[in-house]
């Protein structure tokens, strides 16, 4: 456990002294009539809203649990076109964008509240539920960002609120349903950078790579144009139409030399794949293993084992093309006949891009005299009368780099009814349904079951087509690889119907010491069915693409759950001195599952209004569930890749030769045991119809106050255990506990080659990875927010800061083995990666038709720590080079500027974000998310952007 008080009470008072010096002159406040710039904050506000985490219309905005609170311009001053490109980059939410995975790839945009992964983060839209991806979690690109009004991000769990998923809380996208008028924007932006990093040159320079210099220019493009519709009709009816479109180009690894070459292990030097291109070839003769070799020149030699740098050709940013519409239509018949309708739908074409197929070290069986292995034996003095198990490792860089071409489309609509009851007492119920449908189509990738016959020349039984494939003598051509090439096909299908009705009022009593406050209840019914369908063509099902990593069998499943809930505002005390009213919030909700049975959750919260209700003191416990994913409980067995390292591949094995032994390695391969320089291996993973929900209990603690006019602070603790998290144990975990521990029930589930002892490729060469309820997480921190504004001069200046520190975010697996809980708080590792205070601070100066803000974006230091090491759970650690730099990664700020002004219906907006053209920190290994870096860090420099907008 590492709990830095010290560098919390350090981080927060900088920050603090921070926003007061930028703040100066805060004694001089005065009140004013000019519209303040919208800025992140958790209210204490005590106009009547509904806040995201409860239906009660509540008299505090944060009620007992805190909400911070993005506003609508936040959007158009960081130069954000889509919902996840400003979310994420708040310190709540793990920093990851969907634009900049390129391998793997979800292929849509989520949120991931605290980092404990977008499957326990609840998104809604207005409250309600939008439809999921093929990874089961919300895809978020349904969002209009011209249309929002605000983003809510709520702290805890809220499963008694709104049922599953949210563990960690929840982030509630809201719309301006009340927009009057004709709104039109069109934007541009664009990345820049100045490739001068002279360290990664040099080592591009000894291996041979070219790299890009000197100035990119404009690239990475995206280009957008937003309409918005709204106004009254009728006596009582209001409604609102948009349609989005926004397309951004492609960025190839190639276009940064920072990202030109992929980083070996230690990011000493350019690494890449051991299928390269000249053919690579592991050789083993009678069951032994010999060694690598090429042909040189004709001959055959050991002297060369081929590197083939993948990085260039793999996209950076992917490209994207969005279209996105819909309408929000009300309409008030009486008051209590109040009909209404949402519908959103998006349309999204993109792709992704890796380097080339290839045989990815395909096995054949031959003799000397095989007449495609031509010299090898006597070139390299093998006995002409041994049996060879040969290894091919070639990169099909004739047919030309794996293109996967996306299409998705995804639509909600809603109809509800609402009104009022009586004077107390108000309803609404609503039915929605949402689909999300998504096509891939993939191109150039190889069919494993093709590669061995045009290895052996094509002998008798070959498939239909075949050409012999000459890479026994380097001589490729287009026409043989196109022989080898198939295309794939996947589609994937979600659907989502919820019916949900309540009731919401006050009831006709108080308590005596509410001062006639009375209590506030809501209470009411939901039904909520799901549905998850796969389908691929038979290759791909089969896992024959040799590029794929794994089969894919097909899958439809879906579940249903019956729900009533109750949520209550009980006034404790009500009065006039210095505290000025206690409240309690309480929550309960009862899920009945057709596949789980009955589940509870439940909520309780106090909050304390003290000095005229400028304090107010609060705290909450929240007991939330997760149940289990479609494909959690029912994924058929398939082979896929996990990233990291097998500690006895290499020729330095982490575990001694009788470790690796005990994890099946053969007799006389320790030592040989192929490593795979882009750390991936191989692991057989399916669902399971016995894994149970998991469990999460929140506790927050914390105030909010407003000492003096237009100054609010608060400041929150929460801490969040989730139990039984459902998971596949880590094979790096399966392997090293097998090694020191000689468990059988992680030895039975290491399967490597019998021959090599590989855990690279091949059908039955895997470690198992089968979803169990499997170890627990925790994570604690503290939230701090502030924002302030006085009038200055001719205007008037506001100022803001959203800060996070982590405390702990401990991960315990497998509970009672030796690795024990290892905690990532400040760490960087290839488990953790968790920087522990981040914050946004803005400042922003408004005067006339002008503006000018100034945006700081920080991220504390990571030092690197493997949570084995740090357990001494192997006695001979080699994993302690896995960074660059060595010992960490320094504190990162970034500078963004933006500026606006006001021609009467025209508003011009620019900004340049990193304004320092900062680099991220290059790592090597499995650390690596996308172009040796973390994905944490800005990824392509300077960020330029630059909209006009017309309203009428």
């Amino acid at each position: 456990m590492r709990l830095k008080r010290n560098k919390l009470r350090d981080a927060i008072a900088f920050s603090i002294a921070v926003s007061a010096a930028t703040l100066a002159g805060a004694a001089l406040a005065q009140e004013s009539n000019q519209t303040e710039t919208s800025e992140p904050t958790s209210a204490t506000s005590l106009d009547t809203v509904t806040v995201t985490g409860s239906r009660i219309r509540s008299q505090t905005m944060t009620a007992s649990s805190p909400v911070t609170e993005i506003g609508a311009e936040q959007f158009r001053f960081a130069g954000a076109t889509l919902a996840e490109d400003l979310v994420n980059q708040y310190p709540q939410l793990s920093p990851v964008f969907d634009n900049f995975q390129n391998n793997p790839s979800l292929g849509y945009a989520e949120v991931d509240l605290r980092g404990l992964g977008a499957i326990r983060t609840l998104t809604l839209l207005n409250g309600r539920r939008i439809p999921k991806g093929n990874g089961e979690t919300s895809d978020i690109s349904i969002v209009p960002s011209a249309l929002i009004q605000r983003v809510d991000i709520l702290t805890g769990g809220a499963s008694a609120v709104y049922g599953s998923d949210a563990v960690a809380g929840v982030v509630n996208f809201i719309l301006d349903d009340e927009f009057e008028g004709v709104s039109i924007n069109a934007g541009y932006s664009a990345y820049q950078h100045d490739n001068d990093n002279k360290f990664i040159q040099g080592l591009m320079d000894a291996a041979g790579y070219d790299y890009p210099t000197g100035n990119s220019g404009f690239d990475g493009i995206s280009k957008n144009v937003d309409l918005a519709i709204g106004g009254a009709f009728g006596e009582g009816g209001h409604a609102v139409a948009w349609a989005t479109w926004r397309k951004n180009e492609a960025l190839f690894q190639g276009q940064r030399d920072y990202s030109a070459c992929a980083l070996n292990t230690g990011g000493t030097a350019c690494g890449g794949s051991g299928t390269a291109d000249p053919a690579n070839f592991l050789i083993y003769t009678d069951g032994a293993y010999f060694g690598y070799a090429a042909p040189v020149g004709g001959v055959w030699s050991t002297d060369n084992h081929y590197i083939y740098n993948y990085a260039p050709i793999n996209y950076y940013q992917r490209p994207d093309t969005r279209f996105t519409a819909g309408t929000n239509i009300k309409y008030e018949i009486n008051e209590h006949f109040q009909p209404y309708m949402e519908a959103l739908f998006v349309n999204r074409k993109s792709s992704t891009q890796l380097a080339p197929s290839g045989a990815f070290f395909t096995h054949v069986g031959v003799g000397c005299d095989q007449p495609q292995i031509g010299t090898l034996c006597s070139d390299l003095g093998i006995d002409p009368d041994a049996a060879l198990d040969i290894y091919v490792a070639k990169r099909n860089v004739e047919g030309g780099p794996r293109v996967y071409e996306d299409e998705s489309n995804s639509f909600s609509i809603t109809a509800g009814l609402g009104g009022e009851i009586n004077e107390n007492w108000t309803y609404d119920a609503s039915i929605t349904y949402g689909r999300w449908v998504r096509s891939s189509t993939g191109f150039n990738d190889f069919l494993t079951p093709r590669i061995q016959d045009a290895l052996l020349g094509c002998p008798a039984g070959s498939f239909d087509g075949c050409i012999p494939y000459e890479v026994w003598t380097d001589s490729v051509t287009p026409e043989q690889a196109q022989a080898l090439q198939g295309v794939s096909q996947q589609d994937w299908t979600t659907d989502i119907l919820v019916f949900n009705a309540y009731v919401s009022g006050a009831l006709p009593f108080s308590l005596p010491s509410a001062d006639n406050d009375p209590i506030k209840l809501v209470t009411g019914y939901e039904r909520r069915q799901e549905r998850f369908s796969y389908v691929a063509d038979t290759n791909f099902s089969a896992g024959n693409f040799a590029g794929s990593g794994s089969s894919n069998p097909q899958i439809s499943e879906g579940y249903r759950v019956d729900e009533l809930f109750m949520e209550s505002q009980i006034p404790l005390y009500v009065g006039s001195g210095a505290l000025g009213r206690i409240d309690a919030d309480l929550g309960y909700r009862y899920s009945d599952y057709d596949k789980f049975g009955g589940l509870s959750t439940y909520k309780v919260g106090l909050g304390a209004n003290f000095l005229d209700n400028k304090l107010r003191l609060r705290s909450s416990f929240n007991h939330a569930t997760r149940t289990p994913t479609l494909n959690e409980l029912f994924y058929p067995q398939a082979l896929g890749l996990w990233a990291g390292e097998d500690p006895c591949a290499g020729a330095n094995p982490i575990l001694t030769e009788a470790q690796c032994a005990l994890t099946g390695v053969p007799d006389g391969a320790y030592g040989s045991v192929p490593r795979n320089p882009a750390a991936q291996y191989q692991q057989l993973f399916a669902g399971n119809p016995d894994s149970q929900p998991e469990k999460a209990d929140t506790w927050t603690l914390g105030f909010a106050a407003s000492p003096i006019d237009n100054l609010e602070v608060s400041l929150d603790y929460y801490d969040i255990k989730v139990e039984d998290q459902i998971a596949g144990p880590a094979p790096v975990v399966t392997l090293l506990m097998c090694g020191t521990t000689g468990d059988a029930q992680f030895c039975d589930a290491i399967h490597r080659s019998p021959t090599t002892g590989s855990l690279r490729s091949g059908a039955s060469n895997y470690v198992e990875s089968f979803t169990v309820n499997n170890g627990n997480i925790r994570v604690k921190g503290v939230d701090l927010n502030a924002s302030y504004a006085l009038d200055l001069g001719q205007g008037r200046l506001s100022a803001s800061l959203v800060g996070t520190y982590v405390l702990n975010k401990e991960f315990e697996q497998l509970p009672g083995n030796p690795l024990g809980t290892y905690d990532c708080a400040g760490i960087v590792s290839p488990e953790c990666n968790t920087p522990e205070w981040r914050h946004i601070a803005s400042t922003r100066y408004s005067w006339d038709r002008y503006s000018l803000g100034l945006r700081w974006r920080y991220l504390s230091s990571l030092e690197y720590t493997s949570p084995y090491t740090a357990n001494s759970f192997i006695p001979n650690p080699s994993l302690d080079t896995l960074l660059l730099p060595a010992g960490g990664i320094g504190s990162h700020s970034y500078l963004d500027l933006s500026a606006s002004v006001d021609l009467g219906p025209v508003t011009w907006t620019a900004g340049v974000n990193n304004i320092a053209d900062k680099e991220p920190p290059m790592v090597g290994g499995s650390l690596v998310l996308n172009g040796n870096s973390l994905g944490v860090y800005d990824q392509a420099g300077r960020y330029i952007f630059t909209s006009v907008s017309v309203k009428f």
